[in-house]
């Protein structure tokens, strides 16, 4: 889908390229995260791209074309392109902004409207309330899930996206990152994604690019070889020397999480609860509302010899939960910042869909380690 092929980058007056004779190819459908130390020409590398940044030397397909015989509005307008700053524009309606590119193909007003609407509520934005609404009414995160949605308004077959979440707060950061990891798993358009994080290019990528500085490749690969294979010195110490936990970035909370466990609601009696967590041999146990919503949950402490009790007395708040496409290396953290065994997992409505335990994380990081040592 995107192919370089001997790309070099030299600025006027450098010394050096920027980018050196760089060849690499990003298959339909996969997410190539960009990543190497300040200098190494990630940025410049994923700009030439869409023609924001003109190539010294070589050439570069998408979708089997040269962009470089092709008109560089015509190619941008389908590359969706979403950047740190967001880039929105202030005076224009949330609407407005997702709509910018569809008004340029000539779209009808309705098939915007329709596409707009769609988007927004993919990205988890309600659109009778956000449609009309204006950027500086938007929180940061809100407003980065508008330039996701407007870098997917013409359904482009090709995204960039530089460091798109690097300005945002940690809990939103890893929020986003799940939303759009849900996002990609049934759209797979060919990504190429710049960071400087190695844990979010471990978390995104399909396939990771380590680059040295001067733009020359040092390895394009799954993230789990990066991981379990890396080849140079370089690359090892790039990544770093926790590479059995960062395995942990590999794994879904989907992809451990129990889903068929005790549970109880908040309207049943106590006895009926304490009964159950005595058969199950519970200490704790999550409680629901009548929609599955995850209100709190009670200890066997707190409600032994109360019968008398209203389950809204001895609940007690969540004080942590994860979601289905976090990674088990964000689970385990939580549970060890909290000093808690047990996460529950949640959906975006907030109802109970699962839970990880501290034993699922510790046994992933065993089971890594013995990889590692064996590789």
């Amino acid at each position: 889908m995107i192919h370089f092929n001997n790309i070099t980058k030299t600025y006027p007056g450098a010394t050096k390229p920027s980018v050196d004779n760089l060849t690499m190819s990003v298959p339909e459908g996969e997410t190539c995260v960009v990543i190497g130390p300040s200098g190494c020409g990630k940025t410049t590398t994923m700009k030439m791209v869409n023609r924001l940044i003109e190539p010294t030397e070589g050439e570069i397909y998408v979708t089997g074309r040269n962009i470089l015989k092709q008109d560089p509005v015509e190619l941008r307008r389908n590359i969706g392109y979403v950047i740190q700053q967001i880039g929105l524009f202030p005076h224009f309606t949330i609407r407005d902004n997702i709509a910018v590119v569809p008004k340029m193909l000539g779209w009808k007003k309705s098939r915007i409207d329709r596409r707009v609407d769609e988007l927004l509520e993919i990205v988890g934005l309600e659109p009778t309330h956000f449609r009309n609404s204006y950027p500086r009414k938007l929180s940061g995160g809100q407003r980065q899930r508008v330039g996701v949605a407007r870098a997917l308004a013409a359904d482009p077959p090709v995204m960039l996206m530089d460091e798109p979440f690097g300005a945002i707060d940690p809990i939103t950061r890893d929020r986003l990152q799940n939303e759009f990891l849900r996002l990609q798993k049934p759209m797979k358009k060919t990504i190429m994604f710049v960071t400087h994080d190695i844990d979010e290019a471990i978390k995104m990528g399909t396939l990771v690019c380590i680059l040295q500085v001067g733009g020359v490749l040092q390895q394009l690969d799954t993230p789990s070889n990066i991981l379990s294979s890396p080849a140079n010195s370089f690359v090892a110490d790039f990544v770093g020397s926790d590479r059995g936990l960062k395995k942990l970035t590999l794994v879904r909370v989907n992809e451990v999480m129990k889903t068929d466990f005790p549970v109880g609601r908040h309207d049943e009696s106590t006895n009926e609860i304490l009964r159950r967590m005595k058969e199950s041999d519970l200490d704790s146990l999550f409680i629901t509302d009548e929609i599955g919503k995850l209100a709190g949950y009670v200890t066997l402490e707190a409600i032994q010899g109360q019968p008398q009790k209203k389950m809204s007395q001895m609940l007690q708040g969540i004080i942590a939960t994860t979601e289905a496409e976090a990674t088990m290396k964000d689970a385990f953290s939580q549970m060890l910042s909290y000093g808690i065994r047990y996460l529950p997992v949640v959906d975006e409505r907030s109802k109970l869909v699962g839970m990880v335990t501290s034993d699922d994380a510790q046994r992933l990081v065993e089971q890594t380690n013995k990889v590692l040592m064996s590789t």
